[in-house]
């Protein structure tokens, strides 16, 4: 019998009536069995209502200067937005310095070094993709491949959109317009939760600073096969963030 992941349970929690009937049932044992949990003092509760820091204006998770490195690009090709979003995403998904490598690798290659926040077909191909959550006239175009990591489908960007909602910071327009508001307004973040969403941060911490095999395991995992596309040039990027990053 496997072990459930409690991560999956807040990803995925969306206040449905067997959803919060399955909350009582996980309470009422809590209760029982060990009611110090359910206390405001509890250690799990202190750490889970505290919010990351926000770093101080004008400090960004990495500098211009390193992530133009990072991603062979020149510094005036990255607008302070990009690297404050860049910043809001580290913040938001607590990554570590080793989690960034591995994420700033595979962004750069599915990005062309972050020329490309958009996919480039159309995205004609994906309707009525049931596995993308395409089940519109017209989904496959208007929730093709966007943001660094290229975020595809409209189950992805509802997912998006109803995790931004839960932050308070609802945005219609993520649903409304779909792929060429997200590029522009939340290239990074969406990146980093669909990062989040498959455990990305689990899998790459269990690699440190890897080896090429296991540059190419992190990069099958975004790809989907193994060695996935463009192996040899996710392998370039990451390294690179590795050696900026001091790793």
């Amino acid at each position: 019998m496997s072990r459930i992941n409690f991560e999956d349970f807040f990803t995925y929690f969306k206040g449905t009536t067997e959803q919060s009937a399955a909350v009582g049932i996980l309470e009422e044992a809590l209760q029982e069995k060990a009611p110090e949990l359910l206390l405001d003092s509890s250690e799990w509760v202190k750490q889970y209502r505290e919010a990351p820091a926000p770093a101080p204006v004008g400090e960004w998770a990495v500098s211009k200067e390193q992530m133009g490195r990072i991603m062979n690009c020149s510094t005036d090709s990255l607008p302070d937005s990009l690297m404050d979003d860049y910043t809001a995403c580290v913040n938001t998904f607590k990554m570590s310095r080793l989690e960034q490598g591995y994420f700033l690798g595979q962004c750069g290659h599915e990005s062309c070094g972050l020329r490309y926040p958009l996919e480039i077909a159309s995205g004609a191909d994906y309707e009525w993709r049931d596995d993308l959550g395409n089940v519109s006239q017209g989904d496959g175009v208007k929730f093709a491949g966007t943001g660094f990591i290229q975020v595809t489908g409209r189950y992805w960007h509802q997912q998006f959109s109803d995790y931004l909602s839960g932050l308070g910071q609802y945005d219609a327009a993520i649903m409304d317009v779909g792929k060429t508001h997200t590029c522009e307004h939340y290239p990074w973040s969406i990146s980093g939760f669909w990062w989040q969403a498959n455990n990305m941060k689990t899998f790459c911490e269990a690699r440190q600073a890897g080896s090429n095999y296991q540059i190419d395991e992190v990069g099958a995992r975004v790809n989907g096969k193994m060695r996935p596309n463009g192996a040899d040039d996710r392998l370039v990027y990451t390294r690179t963030a590795f050696d900026v990053l001091g790793l």
